[in-house]
């Protein structure tokens, strides 16, 4: 009898594998390859997400300082001459806009003073907070509005400034929002933003006080701070009273 045929054939057959020994390895395979594909795919869209919010907590955080401080430097010059005789438009503010003259920061300009407005519009399908500026030098009524502004903050939900002033007769400071004396500048300028997000984002409290005193003379000035005096308000408090209302 020959034995070593069939010993030949039956060690063939050991060392190979089956159809069915494949098919599981295969399987196998695949299932730990689709799990690694997704754990890796969950780290990129972790890393992205990660960055995004980074970006955009970095441009909020930009956006609040460069509007505080171009508000708190605003100027007492003549953006325009009024529709009445003898008035000169200085400082324009609504619920949704604010113009005024203002130095720019060094990157920006080419020195002296800009007109500049701040400005809540659509855009898109929602609202941005946009700038615009132009050059006081040579300003003609209408030019800021041919600019293209520059947007700081998209897809916000909405917002609105307010301003800080006083009465005239009976000089208690009040907020309102719409600025009528527009030959005068506000005590200060508050903006809130709803900025509709769903990643935890949100405007902090802004209220920039205005440097330049609204009356400018140093008579004007004295005056008003006797009255201050006088009543008992100071207008920090007024700056705290109003930031606690944007807080409810």
């Amino acid at each position: 009898m020959n034995t070593t045929g069939f010993s030949s054939q039956t060690m063939a057959r050991q060392s190979g594998f089956t159809l069915i020994e494949v098919l599981l390895a295969m399987s196998l395979f695949a299932l730990i390859m689709a799990l690694a594909y997704g754990g890796f795919s969950a780290s990129v869209r972790a890393t992205t997400s990660g960055e995004e919010l980074i970006e955009q907590t970095n441009q909020l955080r930009i956006s609040h300082q460069f509007v505080r401080r171009q508000l708190s430097l605003v100027q007492s010059l003549i953006i325009e001459e009024g529709d009445e005789d003898g008035i000169q438009v200085r400082f324009i503010g609504d619920r949704e806009y604010v113009r005024f003259v203002a130095p720019m920061p060094g990157y920006l300009s080419y020195g002296g003073s800009y007109v500049q407005e701040l400005r809540i519009e659509p855009n898109g399908d929602g609202q941005a907070l946009v700038y615009y500026y132009a050059m006081l030098n040579g300003y003609e009524p209408g030019e800021i509005e041919a600019t293209d502004g520059i947007v700081l903050i998209d897809r916000i939900g909405g917002g609105s400034f307010r301003y800080l002033g006083s009465d005239p007769e009976t000089q208690e400071p009040f907020w309102d929002e719409f600025w009528e004396q527009t030959n005068m500048m506000p005590l200060a300028v508050s903006l809130e933003i709803d900025l509709d997000r769903d990643n935890g984002l949100y405007w902090p409290d802004l209220i920039a006080p205005v440097m330049m005193d609204s009356s400018g003379s140093r008579a004007q000035r004295a005056q008003r701070g006797q009255r201050q005096l006088n009543s008992g308000v100071r207008h920090s408090d007024l700056l705290l009273n109003r930031g606690r209302e944007g807080r409810r």
